[in-house]
């Protein structure tokens, strides 16, 4: 497979793609290849075949399996690193089992994801604590910038008791200084946990060098695998009071064993890890699909520069996700910079359009996240364009009905 072509040829072998149109919202919930698909569907016909033989002996050896390889790809001890179904269980897990003391504060981000904000602030407030979240503004001339903006804030909060810190920033796809802002924690004895959703397949990783106490990302966004996969890693001193969300049978048995036993529950997606690590080697690994993602975003940043007015985000290309970039729009006519005129905007675009994509309301302006990976070509990006230079020209303030209801 390694001489697979990028583009459209892959994308048709490979990818199942509904035709006519261009989805450059990689980010959001990924694309499960060809070949993960069919394990996916091999070993579910295997579960209802023999459901006794599958849950009782097969699904076992097949997870710690799983384990191992993506512990391997990873970086990790294998057992320092669990499935979970999502980021947002993997957050709310350790949020849940810390041994907080009344008063405790959780320190993030103003770009950390929504959902682990509600779960950072639920916590704070059963606590009778306090969630603060330090500002990360455009432009960026530097990363120290980002690591003075929080150590400001541990500096003046000295109840700060968690850090919760992106490996790749949601929406704004900033690689933050993770071992900077790690050390300067660690200084201060404060815990460290990061949210590497978009980072596992995007960057290589070494889980057991980063430095934090506990990390959760996802699988399924730029690893392949199918939806419903993530996994948490958690420092082996933490382990002991580290257990799952649901309490189950094997409850108080062992780290692994209490977050492998979730009740009956399809676990496949955890099991074709495996399938998705090879593909993702088949087609030549991170660096082929890193040299042909740059080279694609260069080329759509700068027709979007060009023919709609899009201004550059300044931020250090040391910064930058390598399949990720950021690009700040103009106005759209009847469209406000709010979330909702946001989502309204996507919706708009994918049904009327056939362009899959993300758009944010980010510090008073739209911005969107151009994701590529490699089913993409250039021919994507130019019917991104031609949607955004119409809905540009409009003059009225009539917008779509949209009938689509979908999650952004």
């Amino acid at each position: 497979m390694s001489g697979v072509e990028f583009g459209a040829p892959i994308r048709r072998e490979h990818f199942g793609f509904k035709e006519g149109y261009a989805f450059v919202n990689h980010g959001s919930f990924g694309a499960v290849p060809g070949p993960v698909l069919r394990r996916q569907r091999q070993l579910l016909d295997i579960s209802h075949a023999n459901p006794d033989e599958f849950y009782k002996v097969t699904e076992q050896r097949l997870y710690d399996q799983a384990r191992d390889a993506v512990a391997q790809f990873l970086g990790s001890k294998p057992g320092n690193l669990v499935f979970v179904p999502n980021t947002t269980t993997g957050c709310n897990t350790i949020l849940k089992c810390m041994p907080w003391k009344r008063g405790d504060e959780i320190l993030a981000s103003n770009f950390t994801f929504g959902a682990n904000v509600n779960a950072c602030r639920n916590v704070a407030e059963a606590i009778k604590g306090k969630f603060h979240q330090f500002e990360i503004r455009f432009p960026i001339s530097d990363p120290s910038e980002i690591v003075k903006s929080m150590t400001s804030y541990l500096d003046n909060f000295p109840k700060i008791r968690l850090v919760l810190l992106d490996h790749i920033s949601s929406p704004s796809a900033l690689v933050l200084p993770l071992r900077e802002m790690i050390a300067e924690c660690r200084k201060r004895r404060v815990l460290v946990m990061v949210d590497g959703a978009h980072a596992v397949g995007q960057l290589r990783i070494n889980l057991e060098d980063i430095g934090a106490d506990f990390y959760f990302g996802s699988c399924s966004k730029w690893l392949y695998t199918p939806r419903g996969c993530a996994v948490l890693w958690v420092a082996e001193e933490h382990q002991k009071c580290c257990i799952p969300l649901i309490i189950s049978l094997k409850h108080r048995t062992g780290f692994h064993s209490e977050f492998r036993c979730q009740g009956t529950r399809d676990n496949v997606p955890y099991l074709a890890v495996p399938e998705a690590i090879q593909f993702l080697e088949d087609i030549g690994g991170l660096e082929k699909v890193h040299a042909y993602t740059e080279m694609l975003l260069g080329k759509a940043c700068r027709i979007l520069w060009e023919r709609l007015g899009a201004k550059p985000v300044k931020i250090p290309e040391s910064i930058e996700a390598p399949n990720i970039r950021l690009i700040q729009l103009p106005v759209f006519p009847g469209y406000p910079v709010t979330y909702e005129g946001a989502r309204r905007l996507n919706l708009d675009l994918m049904e009327h359009h056939k362009v899959v994509c993300l758009i944010c309301a980010i510090q008073d302006h739209f911005y969107l996240r151009l994701s590529a990976n490699v089913y993409n070509e250039v021919s994507d990006f130019v019917k991104l364009a031609d949607a955004l230079c119409e809905l540009s020209r409009t003059k009225t303030t009539k917008v779509y009905t949209v009938t689509y209801k979908c999650k952004m």
